[in-house]
């Protein structure tokens, strides 16, 4: 087979697999409120995008804790953490987060977004498969040179709300190039809550301001299974009173609500 119609079947079929996919935007000002941000949804089973500001659902920006969803599948894939369980001793040192002054597991530092378990982590993953993985994956803008420990963390490392939703597609539809108890690991610590067959997932991630130590960027990315399909969707917030990861949980729950895809 010619390599001309190889690339030309493959450009047909990429463009095919996508033709079907359809866009809207939604006003959601009465929602955000004093916030600036982005909104961005995907409904699998209609194959439809909802955005709010698409143009700012196209823009990078540190992904800050939302980056434990990769981080957590790398260190598992590279057998640097065991499972939901595994453990590291908490230092002593006492940080402003009274959850983090402990021992942590997998499960309880990415529930708590311990920054301290996660960059233990990555020291023991090292810059080097950082440098192999992430560009398989395509994250963002790849960019690492922020350094092992901070490169996620207001650093080098980008990424938009429309590439966190596509992140979160091909996690659930199990195309990353991560093994599947892996992959179980994570939708497992995932898991916000669940009712009947309807599973809320998500992760919360927060940048600060460094002199008056107060959120200034906040994101909630995640999906919610139903039986009537799949959506998933990334929120991020800016300006207003504490906008934080809390607030756009909060704020996306009302959205979801709104929206009839979780129960008011």
């Amino acid at each position: 087979m010619k390599p001309t119609y190889i690339l030309y079947l493959c450009v047909w079929l990429w463009s095919h697999a996508f033709a079907a996919e359809t866009s809207v935007e939604r006003d959601l000002t009465a929602e955000f409120g004093s916030y600036s941000g982005a909104f961005t949804l995907y409904d699998e089973a209609q194959q439809r995008w909802l955005r709010y500001q698409p143009e700012q659902c196209r823009i990078r920006s540190s992904p800050c804790s939302t980056f434990k969803i990769l981080n957590s599948l790398i260190a598992l894939e590279t057998g640097v953490a065991s499972g939901a369980d595994f453990t590291l001793p908490w230092d002593g040192t006492r940080r402003s987060i009274a959850s983090w002054n402990q021992n942590q597991t997998l499960r309880s530092a990415f529930s708590s977004s311990c920054v301290w378990y996660y960059q233990a982590l990555a020291t023991r993953i090292g810059l080097e498969r950082y440098h192999q993985i992430i560009p398989k994956v395509g994250y963002g803008n790849n960019d690492l040179k922020g350094g092992v420990t901070q490169f996620w963390l207001q650093s080098s490392l980008t990424i938009s709300p429309d590439e966190q939703v596509d992140f979160l597609r091909r996690l659930h539809a199990r195309k990353l190039p991560f093994a599947a108890k892996s992959v179980d690991t994570v939708l497992d610590i995932m898991t916000l809550s669940q009712a009947g067959q309807t599973v809320f997932r998500g992760k919360t991630g927060s940048a600060f301001d460094a002199k008056r130590n107060v959120p200034k960027l906040g994101w909630f990315i995640g999906s919610v299974s139903t039986p009537s399909g799949l959506y998933l969707f990334a929120t991020r917030i800016t300006g207003g009173e504490n906008p934080s990861g809390i607030t756009a949980r909060k704020m996306t729950e009302s959205i979801l609500s709104t929206l009839n895809i979780l129960p008011k």
